[in-house]
């Protein structure tokens, strides 16, 4: 999903590109020859002033290019409507798919689980229980054999050390992840510890944020502390949000209704089928979004790890300028 939009949004910028370079060959004056010794942006050292130039009748430094009345420079015009065209290809909607899934640390083989992300051919995907060189599995890095196998570049966070290994959670996208962090939550003493991981990816020219995140499994007060907490943070956010994880909660919890304050629920939007995600026929696992339109939910069943795999398609609106 969303890769025949980029590819459009590809061609249309090869186009503009092209468009510019014949206008610009044709443009230049045939008696200017071509200036090759652009001495680049200008530095400015400390005491000087950025808007010092030499005075005119000054000689002008070795190799640097005339400046004089007799100079002539020829600047090719962008044809009529240009920019309302580029405009244009920015500001059309982006469907993307989701897929978030708990992992169960790979028990299943990593091959099974790269093949089970594959099948759903998501453009971001948040994993949970993934292990980094921990012994328990063969001290192999998970996130990187996973981010390989299936073709995306990969954010992992850790919330668990043990000697060398980690563990904790995994967020992989087809699109460049260009900013990325963890925040801890709150949590009772000598209880598991819990974060909610983040990243930035650029879409279509938009900034999209997208969390993950695994709450307490065994105490109800606790989970509903961290959700809280995430609902805080959510708040403070503005730019388009998934928010995905295994939140150890049922749909009628206070917990899912907390981050439901802030985040519309894909499943309750546009969900297919039957929604759990458990062995044991619950849903826990949920995918949130806000900015973005819920198309459709489903949850895929998985034979590598003792959680479904859910999934959702969702549209990114497209930005109201093209500033």
């Amino acid at each position: 999903m969303g890769r025949r939009e980029e590819w459009i949004r590809i061609g249309a910028a090869v186009l503009v590109v092209a468009v510019l370079a014949v206008l610009f060959l044709r443009d230049r004056s045939p008696e200017t020859p071509p200036r090759v010794d652009d001495p680049g942006p200008t530095v400015t050292t400390p005491g000087e002033s950025p808007d010092a130039s030499p005075s005119p009748g000054d000689p002008a430094e070795p190799g640097e290019p005339s400046t004089g009345p007799d100079a002539e420079e020829t600047v090719p015009s962008p044809p009529e409507g240009l920019e309302e065209l580029v405009c244009e290809q920015f500001r059309t909607s982006v469907d993307l798919r989701v897929l978030s899934f708990n992992t169960h640390r790979s028990t299943g083989t990593l091959d099974a689980i790269a093949e089970e992300i594959l099948e759903i051919d998501p453009d971001v995907v948040l994993l949970q229980e993934v292990d980094r060189r921990m012994l328990r599995t063969g001290a192999v890095d998970q996130a990187e054999v996973l981010a390989e196998a299936v073709g995306m570049d990969g954010s992992f966070s850790s919330n668990l050390a043990r000697g060398s290994g980690q563990y904790g959670t995994l967020i992989l996208s087809r699109f460049e992840i260009v900013q990325q962090g963890r925040i801890p939550l709150v949590r009772a003493p000598r209880a598991e510890a819990r974060g909610l991981q983040w990243v930035t990816v650029e879409v279509s020219g938009q900034a999209v944020r997208v969390y993950n995140t695994h709450l307490d499994a065994t105490r109800p007060d606790v989970r509903l502390a961290q959700a809280r907490q995430v609902a805080g943070i959510l708040a403070r956010d503005d730019v388009p949000t998934v928010l995905g994880g295994d939140l150890n909660a049922w749909p009628a919890s206070a917990a899912v209704a907390a981050i439901g304050t802030q985040l519309t629920d894909t499943w309750t939007a546009a969900g297919q089928g039957r929604s759990a995600t458990s062995r044991g026929g619950r849903k826990i696992d949920y995918l949130f979004v806000r900015g973005l339109r819920p198309l459709v939910s489903q949850v895929a069943a998985s034979g590598a790890s003792d959680h479904h795999r859910l999934w959702a398609d969702v549209r990114l609106r497209p930005p109201d300028t093209c500033a």
